[in-house]
């Protein structure tokens, strides 16, 4: 064989001994392995603690760059049962970019589901127009006031403005997925049949089973043609009160109790007309 063949045979091997070279070092340089994450069990924490105690007990390493656990971070906390934990997913990264994840059950001592509850008593006047949700309200013990995210639907087969009760669904849901929703009657009452104001304390309240129940603890006042009498304490002679609808609070669920009072102005009865809803919670 001649010398140049074995020249251009010797430059061939050189060639493809850099090449696998060249492979075997990217190879080597390269890292596509992502960091171990380590979480100590599940946690029990308070909701008014800030977010970084998520990361209690929690732990990061890399094969390269070793400990990386100042790059964690809690990536998304849900909740949609909160007869549950909530399941935390944690993120950790390297210096090359590759990202981990790790989910984690934690306990909210003192977690609430979302509340629902009422700024104005849900009775309205016939031939109007109303909105049921203007008088609505949510409040969340994570995300505060989420009355926007309230949403409604009748149950009724009747439309809603007509004359009658009529059951509407409300519902909300919070950041972490957990769902609120009760079933509120919505009263439609005919125009002009009260003349007069009557304020309660709430009108819509929780209480826990096997509470007791007194309905005039939630009268406010009475206002006839500007004049207001207050109904807190001793109820007054002048007035005449009615009120309907039991609350049995030994069986949780939903009840109706509705206040008429009566005053008299120039010998002519003005009554003004409430309602009270109360869940009884078990």
């Amino acid at each position: 064989m001649k010398k140049k063949q074995w020249f251009c045979i010797a430059a061939i091997i050189l060639c493809a001994a850099v090449f696998l070279g060249y492979r075997v070092l990217d190879g080597i340089r390269t890292d596509d392995r992502a960091p171990e994450i380590t979480v100590d069990g599940t946690l029990t924490l308070s909701v008014l603690e800030p977010r970084e105690a998520l990361l209690q007990g929690v732990s990061a390493k890399d094969d390269r760059d070793g400990n990386v656990t100042a790059s964690l971070v809690v990536e998304s906390i849900s909740l949609p049962d909160p007869q549950q934990p909530a399941t935390v997913v944690y993120a950790a990264f390297d210096s090359a970019g590759n990202v981990t994840k790790k989910e984690r059950q934690v306990i909210f001592s003192d977690y609430r589901s979302p509340r629902i509850s009422l700024k104005d008593p849900m009775v309205y006047i016939t031939n109007t127009s109303f909105d049921v949700l203007d008088r609505i309200e949510a409040e969340d013990v994570l995300d505060g006031d989420i009355s926007s995210r309230v949403r409604a639907t009748s149950l009724s087969e009747e439309s809603i403005g007509t004359l009658g009760v009529h059951d509407v669904e409300f519902r909300v849901t919070n950041s972490l997925g957990d769902t609120a929703k009760i079933v509120l009657p919505v009263e439609v009452v005919p125009m002009d049949t009260y003349r007069a104001q009557l304020t309660l304390t709430d009108y819509l309240v929780y209480i826990p089973v096997g509470t007791n129940f007194n309905a005039r603890d939630y009268l406010y006042d009475f206002t006839l043609l500007e004049e207001t009498t207050y109904l807190r304490g001793t109820f007054p002679e002048e007035l005449e009160l009615k009120i309907s609808g039991q609350v049995d609070t030994s069986v949780p669920g939903v009840y109706a109790v509705s206040y008429t009072v009566t005053g008299l102005l120039r010998e002519e009865p003005y009554a003004g007309y409430s309602k009270l809803i109360v869940i009884v919670e078990g």
